[in-house]
């Protein structure tokens, strides 16, 4: 009887809340922070309710709702891109700008295609207002693209430019404190073309213009900015035969585009035998070219591991090497190589999960990583764990103070 009394005395005390949440309860999405949810409720007054919002795709952590702050006024304005489910539909854009504490449409651009692949702003036409550039395609697999250049500075927004392309940058090329507009197009086997264009007088103008190899396949990779510490330009990285690739550097010296061949090295130097990515690998602004080195004189070159070599140029065009490392795409990381390491030797798993780097010299173990799938049971009292993911363990027998440097995951 106590007992029941005590129960009783729950439930009356519970009487203004759930002891037993429903299904539908429990899966209630979490709320939007107000600021949010001010920002879709704006939106949503100009975009049509069955519309799906798209992203760039050409942006590994894009937002489906853009800031920027096009005016220059030190506050931003929203940029959202979403098409219809229809597929015959093209995808539209709407930018809206804070007049008054509310939102308001002050742009809407149309006929972009279906896809979304890349968004830039740059000042253009040097009036302190920025210009959209939108690269779309119409279907989700054509490697043929479009760029439309928008100025929206004005009651109606207004086509600046409109190029197929391949890969394209905005920015200040030729340090004349003005905007311009590099663009790439390739037509494997056919053409291959860099151009460089400008406002004048109103008017986009072509301030020079570059043909390269044509008898390559797609760039698989394309990154702009410095190429050496006074050089601005980009590096294009395409494909040749089934797993070969090559990068191409187009910088541009006294505003005309050049074909950069670094002056210690031959063109057919910049030949890999696998898939080279060029990045600024050691975060001090120029971006780098990779080479590669076979890591095992032992194993036939189908099985070869490569070590990427990472060159800079410096302003006279010569290279010089700055980083290595070997990556584990299967596994997503990648060893950073020591230059202490003068010669190493990499021994790979058949599986790709244990890897070794060795000496040359006298076969001495310099570091390894073996992967594991996580929780699974397995005797590792002699690893030491480096990090894990939803999927994997990382381990290595090698010390803290040596992987910290060394191991790296990559996306």
């Amino acid at each position: 009887m106590k007992k029941f009394i005590c129960v009783l005395g729950l439930l009356t005390m519970c009487s203004g809340c759930s002891l037993f949440q429903s299904n539908t309860s429990l899966m209630k999405p979490p709320e939007l922070p107000a600021n949010q949810q001010e920002l879709k409720k704006a939106i949503q007054q100009y975009v049509p309710a069955q519309a799906e919002w798209v992203s760039p795709a050409n942006e590994k952590k894009a937002n489906k709702i853009i800031k920027e702050d096009l005016d220059q006024n030190g506050k931003n304005e929203l940029i959202v891109f979403y098409r219809l489910p229809e597929e015959t539909t093209q995808m539209e854009a709407i930018v809206l700008k804070k007049i008054k504490k509310k939102w308001q449409r002050i742009a809407h651009l149309k006929d972009l295609g279906r896809e979304l692949d890349k968004v830039e702003f740059n000042d253009l036409t040097n009036d302190n207002v920025k210009e959209v550039f939108i690269g779309f395609s119409y279907s989700k697999d054509s490697p043929e693209k479009a760029l439309t250049v928008f100025d929206i500075h004005g009651k109606k927004p207004k086509k600046l430019f409109e190029s197929p392309y391949s890969a394209f940058f905005s920015g200040d090329f030729n340090d004349d404190n003005k905007g311009e507009l590099l663009l790439s197009l390739l037509e494997p086997n056919q053409k291959h073309e860099v151009s460089l264009y400008h406002v004048k007088q109103k008017q986009i103008e072509t301030i020079d213009q570059l043909k390269l190899n044509p008898y390559v396949y797609d760039y698989y990779q394309s990154r702009s900015g410095r190429i050496s510490p006074s050089i601005k330009g980009a590096i294009f990285d395409a494909g040749m035969g089934a797993h070969s690739s090559l990068s191409f550097i187009v910088g541009v010296i006294n505003n005309q585009l050049v074909n950069v061949i670094p002056k210690n090295m031959k063109e057919e130097d910049l030949f890999r035998a696998s898939s080279g990515m060029s990045d600024d690998t050691n975060g001090d602004g120029i971006l780098e070219f990779s080479l590669q080195k076979e890591a095992n004189k032992d194993l036939p070159y189908s099985e070869m591991p490569l070590i990427d070599q990472y060159y800079q140029l410096d302003d006279d065009q010569v290279a010089t090497m700055i980083q290595r490392s070997y990556s584990n795409r299967a596994y997503a990381y990648k060893i950073k190589i020591p230059k202490e390491w003068h010669d190493v030797e990499i021994h790979v798993s058949e599986d790709r999960r244990y890897v070794k780097l060795l000496s040359s010299e006298d076969g001495s173990l310099l570091f390894d990583v073996f992967v594991e799938d996580k929780g699974k049971q397995s005797d590792l009292q002699e690893w030491n764990v480096i990090t894990e993911t939803n999927q994997f363990q990382y381990l290595t027998k090698s010390l803290p103070e040596e992987w910290k440097s060394f191991f790296q995951l990559i996306s």
